[in-house]
Parts: C-alpha cells; sequence; structure tokens
C-alpha cells in the first residue's frame, strides 16, 4: 500500500468510526433481527420514557439516519404515540431499512392501534424488504399472495421473485420451525402456480 492510500484510509477512519458510533438509543431499542442495528437487540423496551427521551435527542444531532428513525418509531409505537411513531417508521422505511420496511408493513397489515389495512402498501413495503432479505418478509410476502392478501395490488414480485424469496428464506432459515415454515410455503407456492 503506497503512501496516498494509507493517508486517504486515515482520513477516512473517523468517517467508519462515526457511522457505526453506538448511542444511548442504540442501546434500549435496537431491535435484535435489525440488521442495521449496531448494540446487541432487545426484545421489549422496558423504559420507554427514558427509551423515548434518548432516541429523540440522538434523532436530533442526526435526523437522516434510518436506523435511529426506526428506532425512535419503534418505542413511540411501543408506548402507543401512533401519530409520532408513523414519520419515523415511514422515513426509515423510505429509507432502505429492511427491519421498518417489514415491520410498518405489518402494523399496516395488522391494522394495529386504529391504522388503516392498506395491503397495496403492505405489498410494496414487504417487496422492498423481501428483496433486501428480510427473513420475515421472505415469508410472508409469498403467503400473502398465496393467501389472496394481495388481491387487487399490482404485484411487484414476479414468480421467479417469489421463488427466489422462498430459495433464500430456505437457506437463511434458523431451526426446524423456519424451516418448517419455509417447506409448507413452498407446497404451497408451487400449488397456487398450477392454479395461476
Amino acid at each position: 500500500m503506497n503512501k496516498f492510500s494509507l493517508a486517504l484510509l486515515a482520513g477516512l477512519a473517523p468517517f467508519a468510526v462515526q457511522a457505526q458510533q453506538v448511542t444511548e438509543c442504540d442501546r434500549l431499542v435496537s431491535h435484535p433481527e435489525d440488521p442495521d442495528r449496531v448494540a446487541p437487540g432487545i426484545d421489549d423496551v422496558k423504559d420507554k420514557v427514558a427509551a423515548i427521551a434518548a432516541c429523540e435527542a440522538d434523532v436530533k444531532k442526526d435526523p437522516n439516519n434510518r436506523r435511529l428513525r426506526y428506532q425512535l418509531g419503534r418505542v413511540l409505537f411501543y408506548d402507543q404515540q401512533t401519530a409520532k411513531a408513523v414519520p419515523h417508521l415511514e422515513f426509515a422505511a423510505n429509507a432502505g431499512s429492511q427491519q421498518a420496511q417489514f415491520v410498518y408493513g405489518y402494523i399496516i397489515d395488522e391494522a394495529l392501534q386504529g391504522l388503516k389495512r392498506e395491503p397495496c402498501k403492505t405489498e410494496d413495503l414487504w417487496f422492498k424488504s423481501a428483496k433486501q432479505g428480510r427473513f420475515a418478509a421472505l415469508v410472508s410476502y409469498p403467503h400473502h399472495v398465496v393467501n389472496g392478501k394481495f388481491e387487487g395490488c399490482k404485484l411487484q414480485a414476479s414468480p421467479a421473485d417469489i421463488d427466489g424469496f422462498l430459495a433464500k428464506a430456505k437457506t437463511s432459515a434458523a431451526g426446524y420451525y423456519q424451516q418448517l415454515l419455509v417447506k409448507t410455503l413452498e407446497a404451497d407456492y408451487a400449488r397456487f402456480k398450477t392454479k395461476g
């Protein structure tokens, strides 16, 4: 490596460290299955007041950070502050967070906390999340297609895409139950294709 390359790497080092800096919001709210997380995940946020305060402070410092915006949306939603949570979840999903894409799609799909069920919006969010490899979206998207839950929506996934989602889910399935789920979905989707 020449002197120029070393100088360039040395100059970029602070940016690499800063991009992965663990914040108080990360420590209190990060989800264990979020591929963007930089701290160990937490299944249940215990002190929502402290977590909201930490995430709001961290988002104020870095408003375009999709990870922090997802985490703030997550804890606000857990605290039943739906109207405040949704803009943060939408921001993170639009910024490419596969976790936010899946979770926000799930919230809409289940019409949680009074939100309107919007199947086509769920389709869009889960398609994007599945394209990035999020296991929950890889299995939820085909499941909804087979069960007609996206009827009336313009499906973005082709049959080849859905086969690819299931193949990726199969290779990333952890444990017996996830493997069984994928196997069942593969059989369901194969039958669905022969009907269409």
